[in-house]
């Protein structure tokens, strides 16, 4: 028997590896093993008593390279010396958010433990690559929906980074041959689709660079060794953002290492991973600097197009400050255009049940119905902070998603679709003129007070105007603007642009107060002609007043809906006689009275409802709000009994034939409006482009420039000028080519904003990114 030592020295330095595994065999012998826990830079011993004869001597552990020492010959006591060598193989990714990678997290654990934002948030983000940056892949596609990197620029702003890097230590400097590395995506949950459906790695950094994990081919891939080297750097991109079965918007990215001699071929023996979360989405809001205004050719039911409206819009973009560009879509000449959208591990054509694809093309002037203005945000590569344009496709199958898919998806903007793929109905609600933002706003409470420094989200949802759960999901996942959940059945279009809207008042040092509330009131119209009636009861309104210089006085012409003259004077609105459209509910007509006390006590009111619940859901004060006139006219009946609760007037315990019901409810109206809408406006920079409204023409022959004013865009104008340093106002006629379709300048544009610059806003460096400026 021999006293056999083994002295086993590990390398100096810093790793997180020290146990090893020491194994003597020999033949007719039992195995001899020892587990030693080792100290960088010191020697460690332990002695066998073995027998003499010739023995094999194995040491194994993670991290270190192993030893196989054959032939020993043992006849005496001895000593066996070796010194150790650390190779191991760490993951690395930008956890604290500045733009380069960090050091290896923790082994054996997900670093960090989970997403955290805020000043000291932890977790790298991961861009939603919606753009299209390669106009080689197929119309339609952006560069997330395909299997590589679209180009330099995509490599560069489109993608993020992570990194497989190596370190030795000690006199080894070979990798042991069997050692191989596995990369894999894990979900957050199991309640959410598998991770690989919503993140892709590339194999590199280079351009055209293949997916090796993701929705095309696996949640992991098996690295040789000797194709990572040193170190390798690999990108990666976010397929969607959160949303439906992605609710976390969170994966994590894991690096296993195999050293067979440990563990076996096929078990992992240590591993790294690290959290990583898709960017957000974030909705545009009115406060935020206008770039660019979208407009369709639209062409009407007499053959004319739009051209004088994209005129006067032009001409007023041109005017404001900074001047806005204007870009104009044709969806009747832009190519039909399928939609993809991710079928299990394929890009599949995405037709809605019922509907045709493609859309085929045609007149479709709802350039906001069709998309929702955003951003996305993200830390970047190299200390560079990246922002993209990102429109939200809204779950809407018209012809100008095929111009949105053709021309507005660029390398300046992308596009993401929720709805895509799901069994969601379509329907008017989805459409962007009914999702919009607020500026930022605080809600004050005895808790305390909560700021939503990036507005928050409101729309309409209610009994028959629902917008489908994927979009809802969507706009809850981002977590970023708090929904706010507005009534609109009142509307038969049902919109929430058709009654509110919000415009910049730069003037109040509360940042969270920088606006005013513009609100659709029927009562304020009717107030204003009560005032104007004994000077100016004759006045003309809902006609097109024409100075005639040959004859010194105006002509009128009448405006119509649906083919009837609409045109009237303030007597006629506020006396009791035959107003022009008919009753939806009888067919018959109806009267200005009844349409008048419909309007101030059932509209009005329903208006008010929805004010009320946005003063529950921030610091909103009758001080924050400008009454604009505006009229509706009953549009579509509901044809369901009535309910006592639904009555404008309980004490005539009669409908009216609709007119003492509460729009929006059964057995009353839904509405459109009658005059021009004036709050479904566009707002741009330092003007307001309003629908002309068609109020009273109020002729005054001291007024030697226009010889008149319209009542209520003189009020609106007035109400506008009293802000403090805010917008002009500039009054376009949308009549015949938005306001008889339902619609009005708002539902007809769409724009791009620079994201808001929260840091100056704020006065904190802080709040300049989203991710350091929210806490959740």
């Amino acid at each position: 028997m021999a006293n056999y030592t083994v002295q086993l020295t590990a390398p100096a330095g810093n790793y997180p590896f020290d146990r090893v595994r020491v194994s003597l065999t020999c033949d007719a012998q039992p195995q001899q093993t020892q587990d030693l826990t080792l100290t960088p830079s010191m020697a460690v011993s332990h002695v066998f008593d073995i027998a003499n004869g010739t023995w094999r001597l194995k040491i194994s552990g993670a991290g270190f390279v192993p030893v196989d020492q054959q032939n020993i010959v043992v006849d005496s006591d001895t000593t066996n010396a070796k010194d150790l060598t650390v190779i191991y193989y760490t993951l690395h990714t930008d956890r604290d958010r500045d733009g380069v990678l960090d050091d290896a997290g923790i082994l054996r654990q997900i670093t960090p433990p989970a997403v955290t934002f805020g000043e000291h948030g932890s977790g790298a983000i991961i861009p939603v690559n919606c753009n299209r940056d390669d106009n080689t892949i197929t119309v339609g596609y952006a560069d997330n929906q395909d299997d590589k990197i679209n180009g330099v620029n995509d490599l560069a702003t489109g993608t993020a980074r992570l990194e497989i890097r190596r370190a030795i230590i000690g006199p080894n400097l070979n990798v042991p041959a069997r050692w191989s590395l596995k990369l894999k995506i894990i979900r957050e949950t199991d309640t959410e689709d598998l991770a690989e459906k919503h993140f892709r790695i590339f194999d590199g950094i280079t351009q055209n660079g293949d997916e090796i994990i993701g929705p095309e081919t696996a949640s992991f891939r098996v690295i040789a060794t000797a194709d990572v080297g040193a170190s390798k750097e690999y990108a990666i991109e976010a397929v969607r953002f959160a949303g439906q079965n992605f609710e976390s918007g969170r994966g994590a990215v894991v690096l296993s290492v195999i050293q067979p001699e440990v563990t076996g071929d096929a078990t992992t023996t240590y591993w790294y991973a690290d959290h990583v979360v898709a960017a957000r989405w974030i909705g545009n809001h009115h406060l935020q600097t206008v770039s660019r205004l979208y407009v369709a050719i639209a062409t009407n039911d007499d053959g004319s197009n739009n051209l004088r409206f994209r005129t006067e819009l032009g001409n007023a973009a041109g005017a404001d400050l900074p001047v806005i560009a204007v870009t104009t879509g044709d969806p009747e000449t832009a190519h039909d255009i399928d939609i993809p959208y991710l079928n299990g591990n394929a890009w599949d054509d995405y037709t809605p049940a019922g509907e045709a694809a493609p859309v085929p093309a045609g007149d479709d002037r709802w350039m906001r119905d069709t998309v929702v203005s955003g951003y996305s945000s993200w830390p970047g590569n190299n200390n560079a902070v990246q922002s993209k344009n990102a429109f939200m496709k809204t779950h809407r199958w018209r012809p100008l998603q095929n111009w949105v898919y053709e021309t507005l998806l660029s390398a300046n903007v992308g596009i993401s679709y929720p709805a895509a793929g799901s069994n969601d109905a379509i329907a008017s609600a989805n459409s962007g003129g009914n999702i919009a933002v607020t500026p930022p706003v605080k809600k004050t409470g005895l808790a305390g007070t909560t700021y939503y420094r990036f507005g928050r989200l409101y729309y309409g949802h209610n009994d028959f105007h629902e917008v489908d759960q994927s979009s809802r999901d969507f706009f809850d996942a981002q977590n970023m603007q708090l929904p706010i959940v507005l009534n609109t059945d009142w509307l038969l279009v049902g919109h929430v642009d058709e009654m509110m809207t919000f415009v910049p008042d730069a003037n109040p040092a509360d940042p969270f107060k920088k606006w005013k509330l513009l609100v659709a009131s029927p009562a304020e119209a009717y107030r204003l002609m009560t005032a104007a009636q004994g000077a100016h009861g004759a006045a003309n309104m809902l006609k097109r007043a024409v100075w005639d210089n040959g004859n010194n006085r105006f002509n009128y012409t009448d405006l119509q809906i649906g083919g009837v003259d609409v045109g009237a004077t303030i007597n006629d609105f506020l006396g009791n006689g035959n107003a022009p459209l008919d009753n939806p509910a009888t067919g018959g007509q109806h009267t200005y009275e009844q349409l008048r006390d419909w309007n101030i006590n059932g509209v009005e009111a329903v208006i008010t409802r929805n004010v009320n619940t946005l003063k529950v859901e921030f610091d909103l004060l009758d001080t924050d709000i400008i009454k604009v006139p505006v009229i509706f006219y009953p549009e579509e009946y509901i044809n369901q009994p009535y309910a006592l609760l639904g009555m404008i007037d309980n004490t005539a315990l009669d409908d009216d034939d609709g007119f003492n019901i509460y729009p929006g409810v059964d057995g009353g109206f839904q509405c459109g409006a009658l005059t021009g809408d004036m709050p479904n406006m566009f707002v741009g920079n330092n003007r307001l482009m309003i629908p002309k409204p068609f109020g009273p023409w109020i002729e005054d022959p001291t007024d030697l420039a226009d010889h008149g004013y319209d009542l209520f865009e003189r009020d609106l104008r007035q109400k506008i000028a009293a802000i403090v340093g805010g917008p002009t106002c500039k009054f376009i006629d949308d009549w015949n080519d938005y306001h008889v379709a339902l619609g009005e300048i708002h539902c007809g544009t769409n724009e791009l904003r620079t994201p808001y610059n929260g840091q100056a806003a704020f006065g904190n460096a802080r709040y300049a990114n989203w991710w350091t400026a929210v806490d959740a």
